[in-house]
């Protein structure tokens, strides 16, 4: 019989068999057990597990401590060590194979969603049981005494799930109606927790159903002290409602009564009015925020929509925007602005749209005429009857209401006056089809200056003048979220010896930064999260998936792949999640978080317990599969749009039927551009995460992926391109394939060519061709070849280059590719003009010229052919042709929007003016080609076009911006460690000596 086996971290980490405490071990093998407890049975890799230990300043024994630690845990857990069944190895780190039921803290978690089901089912005794339960789990702090940012993360979230159940029976208690009962208990708590909001309107509930009003006053007056002297801000709008409700003497506010309670005292509900010269005008609106920063246009729009006198209809405005963004605090400033309009008063309920139990019409019926003098014993029982009643006392009144934190048009509906002499405030997440609106605001995050507003406001000006800086940056790791930075603002305004700098750093790891967003009962994550409750299984799945490869957007298709849906079904579950708020649609297809709402995505917890540990990782890794798979599909037929007949397109995986047709080269740089950066974070994700180590045939797609967005190379962050690339030749070396590596540093070896990186270009060029010799990649071969004789030519090693172009040449012939034979041709003959064969060099470019001419009047390859030509013509001293030669280049780059060329050829034909005598002509084509080649980011070009410029301006004896020039090209060329800085060196040299220019 095996032995039952438990482990406790709602406490000190323990590890029971048989209801037997083992011996403990050190924090460091706590902290490991922790981790691995705590991911619900996932896997975890070796570098994960040094993160959740060591955290950023990991030692350098670090992984051998690592072993040590599993080793010792093995000891104490496994019953034959030798063939362990529970701490498990896979690949380079660990699993704990365990039932999660055998796990404290998860045991708490299930027992929460019971009770939360059965408080849903109205089985309110089992509700209690459930929550007294989970509630005994706990011995103490979390995970006590161990160390490490996991455990702190852990630690602080556990904790936090405490204080939520504690609230929760609380409230569980106030519905039983065990008023008097749970009035010590909230006492002490809101003495222990100062800053949690909720329990004060519990404690406030309690005495007043207890026949203690004033009590009930003067706790809101502690609370709204304590949080005034703590976070600078007052009682936030429930707490406020709850204060105006006791105050007019809400008799909803009574509850049930247990037999317990029958003898207190209650509260007499204040007698209707009775004559029109005396009507109750309430006054419920919260109080208006010290600190409201920015909104002024929004707060101006909104109060002449509500007091239009010539509206002719009621007034509804809608204010809509995600959790945090400022809804509720912009509608009650505009309230407060717009009140004088309504001198019969302001109405004020919180509809607690989010919560699991939305606030019932009928409930917040009956309040608002009680407060408006209706008797207890005249309110109608049924909602409907109620809502005529309203409708009826509000008659040519002149009233406004906040209907705060709104769920649905159906809960909103019977809450509507019928006077157009009213007006109606609602917020909500998400916009409220169907009803009647006047006007809808959807509120954006705050702009910077907004922002920053904010922050001195609540943590002092001079400190944020003081870092300018770092305050900028501290709302922008804030993603300019009001709420985000209302919470770094009080965190400071408590901590004055803070600079903001610190808070900054703090905010700087993503992985903290929604911990590190709390204070008090304010958190990021707790607003995010009433949003994800309300999802359904579909729209939480898609809200998961999507957050590791939407940044900073993604497209339509792209998310359907993700998702496993076609594109139709996809775009209404993404449009029904913009509509909850969850995520934002900037453009039509187009999809994305906001940077907080992302990072919470990603560091959602595992699925409910009833799901197996590993399908999360299966669901994640399908994902990723089907989204690479995609990508590949769509940008081969991008490859084959922008270089067609090359038979690179022809030899990538994918499915290119299934890929969009690009009908345009712009259409098709469109969409590489757009989707980049999914690309490549998808790639990254699945290399990270192992998928390509384990799966031949998603491996290759990846490199295939990458493989053909190589001619998109001034579109795109080459650089990121080269890092994804970089990953997937490590998977393929690591998994012995050959093709995948082959294509893989072939792409790493292009983008540092391009960016004139020559001795890694060189590196990953050869380590490329010998793998695709290997494998027998011939088509990648070629590209490698050319690219070799590039690499050697930038080197002035032209006899080399020559080999490597003419090796290039053959396999293109061999391979039927005429546009790849004669692109190398036109390399060849620059080698060769080199070399000193100027002669042969014009001979190649002429017989190139003829072939484009007749064959395929390519624009890319015909300027190509006329600049090398041109080239060839200088060296030979045939200026006159040469210039001809060089505006044919720049006519056919011009009409066709060639701009690396164009500024090639500008460059080179200023020279040529030189050569002729004409440096006046030559300077103004030498710095339009500079401007080119700054814009693009070309470097070696950079320099050369300044080389020309400043010989050109030597000529024309303006020797100090000659010097300049020159040596402004000898940084370039040095910094790229080419051999050009030779000639620039030189001159430089000839320059400061005063000597006359010797030309070049």
């Amino acid at each position: 019989m095996e032995a039952d086996i438990r482990f406790t971290v709602l406490g000190a980490v323990q590890v029971l068999r048989d209801g037997a405490a083992l011996p403990a071990r050190s924090p460091q093998q706590q902290a490991l057990l922790a981790a691995l407890l705590l991911r619900s049975g996932r896997a975890a890799a070796a570098h994960e597990l040094i993160a959740a230990i060591w955290g950023e300043e990991s030692p350098d024994s670090a992984l051998s401590s690592l072993r040590t630690y599993a080793w010792r845990l093995r000891q104490t857990m496994e019953e034959d060590r030798a063939a362990p069944r529970l701490l498990v190895s896979t690949g380079d780190g660990y699993q704990l194979l365990v039932p999660p039921s055998s796990v404290d803290a998860v045991r708490a978690e299930g027992l929460a969603a019971e009770a939360a089901r059965a408080r849903t089912a109205g089985r309110e005794a089992e509700c209690g049981r459930l929550l007294t339960e989970a509630l005994g789990l706990w011995q103490g702090e979390p995970l006590a005494g161990v160390p490490g940012p996991f455990a702190e993360q852990q630690r602080s979230r556990l904790t936090a799930l405490r204080l939520a159940l504690t609230e929760e029976r609380f409230e569980h208690h106030l519905r039983e109606g065990r008023h008097a009962l749970v009035i010590p208990d909230l006492i002490a708590f809101t003495h222990e927790h100062p800053m949690q909001e909720r329990p004060y309107g519990f404690l406030m509930r309690a005495l007043y159903a207890a026949g203690r009003q004033a009590d009930a006053l003067a706790v809101f007056g502690r609370a709204r002290h304590v949080l005034a002297e703590e976070l600078g801000v007052d009682p936030g709008p429930e707490l406020s409602a709850l204060h105006a409700r006791v105050l007019a003497g809400d008799p909803l506010l009574l509850g049930p009564a247990r037999e317990q309670d029958a003898d207190v005292a209650r509260p007499v509900a204040p007698k209707a009015a009775e004559s029109a010269d005396a009507l109750v005008r309430p006054a419920q609106l919260p109080a208006d925020a010290a600190d409201f920063t920015g909104r002024a246009s929004e707060v101006e729009v909104l109060c002449r929509a509500l007091t239009d006198p010539a509206r002719v209809s009621l007034p509804v405005v809608s204010v809509t925007g995600m959790g945090g963004i400022g809804k509720s605090t912009l509608a009650v400033r505009s309230a407060h602005q717009a009140k004088r309009d309504f001198p019969d008063g302001q109405l004020y309920a919180d509809l607690r749209g989010n919560a699991q139990e939305p606030a019932d019409p009928g409930a917040v019926l009956g309040s608002f005429l009680s407060a408006l003098g209706t008797p207890a014993r005249g309110l109608p029982a049924s909602a409907e009857d109620r809502a005529r009643l309203f409708r009826t006392t509000l008659d040519s009144r002149r009233i406004l209401l906040v209907l705060d934190n709104a769920r649905d048009p159906a809960q909103v509906r019977p809450l509507l006056p019928g006077s157009a002499g009213c007006g109606v405030i609602i917020t909500s997440r998400s916009r409220l089809a169907g009803l009647p609106t006047t006007l809808q605001a959807d509120l954006d995050v705050f702009d910077t200056d907004e922002a920053l507003a904010l922050l001195r406001s609540i943590a002092g000006a001079r400190r944020v003048a003081d870092e300018p800086d770092a305050a900028a940056e501290l709302v922008g790791l804030c993603g300019h979220l009001p709420l985000a930075v209302r919470i770094v603002a009080a965190r400071l305004a408590a901590r004055p010896g803070w600079r903001v700098e610190t808070m900054t750093s703090r905010l700087a790891d993503e992985r903290l930064r929604m911990g590190e967003l709390r204070a008090g009962d304010l958190a990021v994550a707790a607003v995010f999260e009433l949003g994800y409750r309300q999802l359904t299984g579909d729209q939480a799945r898609a809200f998961r998936l999507l957050a590791p490869v939407a940044r900073p957007s993604i497209g339509l298709r792209s998310a359907a792949a993700v998702l496993g849906l076609d594109a139709y079904d996809a775009e209404d579950l993404l449009e029904s999640l913009v509509d909850a708020a969850m995520l934002e649609a900037p453009l039509p297809g187009r999809y994305r978080y906001h940077d907080l709402v992302r990072f919470f995505a990603l560091q959602l917890a595992a699925p409910a317990p009833e799901q197996q540990a590993d399908e999360k990782a299966d669901e994640g890794a399908a994902a990723l599969g089907r989204l690479l798979e995609h990508l590949l599909a769509v940008a081969r037929s991008a490859f084959q749009r922008m270089v067609p007949g090359d038979p690179v397109g022809r030899i990538l995986g994918g499915d290119v039927a299934s890929g969009p047709g690009f009908s345009t080269v712009a259409d098709a740089r469109d969409w590489v551009t757009s989707e980049f950066d999914c690309t490549t974070d998808a790639v990254t994700l699945a290399a990270t995460r192992g998928i390509l180590g384990t799966d031949t045939r998603l491996l290759r797609t990846a490199a295939d992926l990458l493989v053909a967005l190589t001619p998109f190379g001034r579109d795109i962050p080459y650089t990121q391109l080269a890092a994804a690339a970089g990953l997937v030749a490590e998977a393929a070396v690591a998994q012995g394939d050959d093709q995948a590596e082959g294509r893989a540093r072939f792409v790493c070896g292009n983008v540092a060519l391009q960016n004139t990186q020559l001795a890694e270009a060189d590196r990953q060029t050869a380590l490329a061709t010998e793998a695709c010799r290997r494998a027998g990649d011939t088509v990648i071969l070629r590209q490698l070849l050319n690219d070799r004789g590039l690499i050697a030519q930038f080197q002035h090693r032209y006899a080399d280059a020559v080999e490597c172009y003419d090796r290039a040449i053959d396999l293109a012939r061999e391979l039927g590719h005429r546009s790849g034979e004669l692109v190398t041709r036109l390399n060849a003959a620059q080698a060769r003009l080199r070399s000193g064969l100027g002669e042969e060099a014009v001979s190649m470019c002429e017989d190139v010229l003829v072939a484009l001419r007749r064959e395929t009047g390519d624009p890319h390859s015909t300027s190509y052919a006329w600049y090398v030509h041109g080239m060839a013509l200088h060296e030979l001293g045939r200026h006159a042709e040469a210039v001809i030669s060089y505006t044919e280049c720049l006519e056919m780059c011009v009409a066709t929007g060639i701009r690396g060329r164009e500024a090639h050829a500008r460059f080179r034909l200023a020279d040529t003016l030189r050569a002729m005598g004409k440096p006046g002509d030559a300077v103004p084509e030498a710095e339009r080609a500079l401007a080119l080649c700054e814009e693009l980011g070309a470097e070696r070009d950079r320099g050369n076009c300044l080389l020309v410029l400043a010989r050109a301006l030597a000529d024309l004896d303006d020797a100090p911006a000659a010097l300049a020039r020159a040596r402004q090209a000898l940084a370039v060329f040095t910094g790229l460690g080419i051999p050009d800085a030779e000639q620039a060196q030189s001159l430089v040299r000839v320059l400061e000596s005063g000597a006359g220019l010797v030309t070049g």
